[in-house]
């Protein structure tokens, strides 16, 4: 499957000047096998490897398939098959998850031994393996030899897993079990009253695929290139590394914040401006209930701040912001089970993890986080607060042990700590917990968690929705789409480092837009919440300043 995949891409390279619709066949082939690519009985990590060689070809793929006249399809078809690429090519890992986790209640009806032998594979498949001790040849140590093992019983736990599964599919009405959906069908479930934007950027041409009204649009977006993303990601990147605490309360950080306003008017000028004037959404009257719109923008486009396009300096009116209330979805899928997984009524218990300090060289003390646990404790419905404090008992400590305790019954999770992202393996990006060192509360360790209460996760943490690895940027691994995927609706992530003081008035003020009465929340209106709290601090001083306040963004429902 691999080489088949890699000489499908090249020989598309090769044809795609002068013969779009065999490139098309050929890297549509391609993407359709990237799920071989990457099985699940090999580790995560040599996943996350494999599917990093083959960056870009959905987005590839859905160019050619803009670019193919031969088949006969109107325009709005040829627009849906691309989206259909986009949606089979992006977020393979993330498609495996959620087919592990289709709802095995009428299975149980049927068979409940047959659901309980799914469920046990299922979850042992989902254990992150151990870390790779990377030995020498020939090296038989006792770590090596049990990292051996457990490949081999993974092997193992894969056959039986897909043997399971072709048993359930071989009973009446369960024929698709585990298969992932067709187009006609997530579109019907992301909703009529959606209105999805998925970005592609490829060097053949960009383009928006609007869904909207159960139909798909394509919108060329001409002013965008492959190069100009690329170039506004490095020079952000470069930009936010030079940024300081300090730039929150003094003159400090005034380049980044040029620098992140000048790309906020570039991104207005090449993608939002053309996407929201085919909407037709325009700047509403003070008061107005704004639109919902949800980016799926893959690629490095994810690594931009979508949402908070827009002339700011000039006043309102040329922003996303002032048009429409922003939220991002890795697919279409993920979107779904999003509004599926939407809990009707206020949640009852809350869990707030709070890191005042981290143990561990060179990590910074959080000198507001304390406050903003005691806001919170005081105000989130029954709040179990576990803090970092020399006064608090052991049982209150933040570690992993005590988070995933307490995650199961909290329909509010709140985490104030520091995060760390990891360029080599994302699904090692971790929340810094008091025993992070020896037990890190990463994105592999939440797969196996089931959270039947679960609402809202707010990530009041630097870079949790940043996917570390620019070669798996279309994967969207990292904690938003974690704290997604074991369940919870609605996700408030950050795109870089955010500072302190700033992030507990940003949280403050979030809460208290959700909040309906005493220790109650509506955590449905999380989106404009959100939006409403960034655009308050936007026009109260920090027009200029974007660093401070457009790395929050939510994600799902």
């Amino acid at each position: 499957m691999l080489f088949r995949s890699q000489a499908a891409r090249s020989a598309a390279a090769l044809a795609a000047g002068s013969q779009a619709h065999d490139a098309a066949k050929l890297l549509e082939t391609a993407v359709y096998l990237l799920p071989a690519i990457a099985p699940r009985r090999i580790a995560r990590g040599d996943q996350e490897h494999r599917l990093g060689d083959f960056a870009g070809l959905a987005a590839e793929a859905a160019s050619l398939a803009l670019l193919d006249t031969r088949e006969p399809e109107t325009d709005s078809e040829r627009a849906a098959r691309a989206l259909g690429l986009l949606e089979a090519g992006r977020g393979i890992l993330l498609s495996q998850a959620l087919d592990m986790r289709d709802d095995t209640a009428e299975l149980a009806v049927l068979d409940s031994s047959l659901a309980a032998r799914f469920v046990r594979l299922r979850d042992q498949l989902d254990r992150a393996p151990a870390e790779d001790p990377r030995g020498s040849p020939g090296d038989r140590s006792p770590a090596v030899l049990r990292l051996e093992r457990e490949a081999g019983d993974r092997d193992r736990l894969a056959a039986d897993f897909s043997a399971t599964v072709a048993e359930i599919r071989a009973l009446p009405g369960f024929g698709r079990f585990m298969l992932a959906p067709g187009l006609p069908d997530l579109v019907r479930r992301a909703g009529s009253d959606a209105a999805v934007v998925a970005l592609n950027v490829s060097r053949y041409r960009c383009d928006a695929l609007v869904l909207a009204g159960g139909t798909v649009t394509d919108v060329p977006l001409r002013d965008l290139t492959f190069a100009s993303v690329a170039d506004k990601v490095d020079v952000l990147s470069q930009a936010l590394d030079r940024e300081s605490e300090p730039a929150a309360n003094s003159t400090e950080g005034a380049d980044g914040n040029q620098v992140l306003s000048q790309i906020l008017e570039w991104l207005w000028d090449a993608v939002a401006e053309p996407v929201l004037d085919h909407l037709g959404h325009r700047p509403a009257e003070p008061g107005t209930r704004l639109p919902r719109i949800w980016w799926m923008p893959g690629g490095l486009l994810g690594l931009l701040p979508l949402h908070a396009a827009g002339y700011h300096r000039e006043g309102r009116g040329r922003t996303v912001l002032d048009r429409v209330i922003s939220s991002y979805t890795p697919t279409l899928r993920a979107l779904g089970r999003a509004r599926d997984q939407a809990v009707s009524g206020p949640p009852e218990r809350s869990l707030i993890v709070a890191m005042p300090t981290t143990p561990g060289q060179g990590i910074p003390p959080l000198r507001h986080v304390a406050d903003e646990a005691r806001f919170l404790q005081a105000r989130l419905p029954a709040a179990t607060l576990l803090i970092d404090d020399p006064g608090a008992a052991d049982e209150r400590t933040p570690t992993k042990a005590s988070v995933l305790a307490g995650l199961p019954e909290a329909g509010i999770a709140h985490f104030a700590c520091h995060a760390a992202s990891n360029p080599a393996e994302p699904s090692r990006s971790m929340l810094i917990l008091h025993d992070h060192e020896a037990s890190p509360l990463t994105v592999s360790s939440l797969a196996p968690i089931r959270l039947d209460h679960a609402q809202l996760a707010y990530l009041s943490a630097c870079q949790t929705s940043r996917t570390a690895s620019i070669e798996l940027s279309d994967e969207s691994i990292h904690l938003t789409s974690a704290f997604q995927l074991v369940g919870y609706p609605h996700v408030i992530g950050t795109l870089w480092e955010i500072y302190d003081s700033f992030a507990a008035d940003i949280a403050k003020d979030f809460y208290r837009r959700l909040q309906t009465g005493p220790a109650v929340f509506a955590t449905g209106a999380a989106a404009e919440a959100l939006h409403d709290a960034i655009r308050h601090k936007r026009d109260n001083r920090y027009a200029d300043r974007p660093v401070l306040w457009a790395a929050y963004l939510h994600a799902g429902a």
